[in-house]
């Protein structure tokens, strides 16, 4: 399966190069929501502004349907030189508003030139209208979209919870009623949370977290050799010993305690049961269908207890790394590849979120973490949490690292940590 944030989805122009072409063709990907084949330049429009309209894509122009299966690609039959500047000259002027056209970047392979024609979907001023239709992507096909979804595309331009410049918007919850629903008793000290959310389509009537994707998602997560016990991974297992190296480490079971067709939470690490004030960590990853079944939530939290000692620096530092990684590479993949039948999908927006119980006032963050590599801190005031979204041009690279760290050095100016030293991360 390729990576969520193969290069050809997000590199840039000058870096797309007939290896790395060639190499996303060997991977032989069906057409999908993201992904189209086209033997010319006819109908490329079309699919564009359909992919424009719904979650962006690749349309590899100069591709023959493979004889045994149309969806899959086939032999290179290429383009001339000249198409390229008719297609960008054909959406120039069948679309509606006018001004924008994608990446075409012509690659030549062996003999044949292809077009590599490449969608993104937060550029384009949606909806947006093809020869006075507005189209969508569904399936590996484009259809016309009827009047409840251009009416809810045209509220969607607006809505500022798909604006990546918004506030986060899914902080933990840390009232202690609600880790107590969870099975989670006391509510943790600290929660570390990676979350991310896609849009699905408009009538997700038939998506349902079904037993195989629910099991696709725990074999995903769990350490390879021991998928069959959802044995948590090393990365993981490393952070709970840390916390305490003599607690038993439960691999992932489902959370008994609430479940449905359309959410799921899985549980792993620790037991989340007051032991005398034991420090301890428990891991959770949580997929929710929300909005009826249209678009899909994903959390991956990492829930502290501290006992008496804050959580040191390089620690709850890698944890938020390992929640973001955890999140992007094993939680999203499975369930966008059982759900929409494509892991391929780029990566939708990613939030960091360090949030303290809310419940217990004496106690602020600082005091929950140690933060002394972060510096003096400027001013005053009790920290409760900090929220970020990780820099979309690093996560497509899939630069995660970098991405995180420049998340964390955003929170910590929030916090008023004007010279933070953050340590390097382990990959």
């Amino acid at each position: 399966m390729p990576n969520v944030a193969h290069p050809l989805f997000s590199a840039p122009v000058d870096r797309v190069d007939p290896d790395m072409v060639r190499n996303f063709l060997a991977l032989e990907l069906e057409e999908s929501f993201t992904l189209d084949y086209k033997r010319n330049i006819d109908g490329a429009s079309d699919t564009v502004a359909a992919m424009a309209n719904t979650y962006g894509g690749i349309v590899l122009i100069g591709v023959d349907a493979h004889p045994k299966d149309k969806n899959l690609p086939g032999g290179l039959v290429g383009v001339k030189v000249i198409d390229k500047d008719r297609l960008v000259s054909k959406m120039a002027t069948t679309f509606d508003p006018p001004g924008w056209t994608p990446d075409v970047i012509p690659v030549t392979l062996g003999d044949k030139i292809l077009l590599v024609v490449r969608v993104v979907p937060d550029s384009v001023p949606q909806p947006l209208f093809h020869q006075g239709v507005v189209r969508v992507r569904l399936d590996g096909r484009n259809i016309p979209a009827d009047r409840r979804l251009v009416h809810a595309l045209f509220q969607q331009a607006d809505d500022p919870v798909f604006s990546c410049t918004a506030d986060p918007r899914f902080a933990p919850a840390m009232q202690r009623s609600s880790y107590q629903t969870y099975g989670v008793r006391p509510a943790p000290d600290l929660v570390v949370r990676a979350a991310t959310s896609r849009l699905l389509r408009m009538d997700g009537a038939r998506f349902r977290l079904h037993g195989t994707t629910v099991d696709a998602l725990m074999m995903s997560l769990s350490e390879k050799g021991h998928v069959s016990s959802y044995k948590l991974p090393e990365r993981l297992r490393s952070l709970l010993r840390r916390v305490d190296s003599q607690q038993q480490q439960r691999p992932w079971t489902i959370d008994p305690s609430r479940g449905h067709g359309r959410f799921v939470r899985l549980m792993a690490g620790h037991d989340a049961i007051d032991k005398n004030g034991q420090a301890r960590l428990k891991v959770q990853c949580t997929a929710i269908l929300a909005n009826g079944g249209s678009s899909l939530d994903v959390f991956f939290d990492l829930l502290f207890w501290t006992g008496s000692q804050p959580v040191a620096n390089d620690l709850w530092i890698q944890a938020c790394y390992e929640a973001v990684r955890a999140l992007v590479f094993d939680a999203f993949p499975p369930l966008t590849r059982e759900l929409l039948g494509s892991g391929a999908i780029p990566t939708p927006p990613v939030e960091l979120h360090i949030v303290s119980d809310t419940e217990q006032e004496v106690l602020s963050l600082d005091e929950r973490i140690n933060t002394d590599l972060l510096g003096k801190r400027t001013g005053g005031g009790i920290l409760r949490r900090g929220s970020e979204y990780l820099p979309e041009d690093l996560l497509a690279n899939a630069d995660l690292p970098a991405a995180v760290l420049e998340a964390l050095r955003n929170i910590a100016l929030d916090w008023r940590f004007l010279h933070p030293n953050f340590p390097d991360l382990r990959e």
